[in-house]
């Protein structure tokens, strides 16, 4: 897994592994999650981050997203740029 932060657009980016899109769903206000063939999430966006996340907190994440398998939750890495 990848985290990217674009200052410019003010977006994260989280990568959980490569892969064709084959849809895009909101999945909350100004959060994008794209999902391969089977269903199987492959990136979250997050829009506005430094409105939900403190720009000192940026080199460790934690979240949660419902519906999703454990290992996709509370996940914590290094943040790339």
């Amino acid at each position: 897994m990848k985290i990217f932060y674009d200052s410019k657009a003010d977006a994260i980016d989280i990568v959980f592994k490569k892969g064709k899109v084959y849809e895009t769903r909101e999945v909350g206000r100004e959060m994008y999650m794209d999902l391969d063939k089977k269903g199987e999430p492959l990136s979250l966006e997050i829009l506005g981050a430094s409105e939900r996340v403190s720009t000192k907190d940026f080199k460790q994440l934690s979240f949660n997203i419902a519906n999703y398998p454990k290992e996709f939750g509370k996940v914590s890495t290094s943040l790339s740029r």
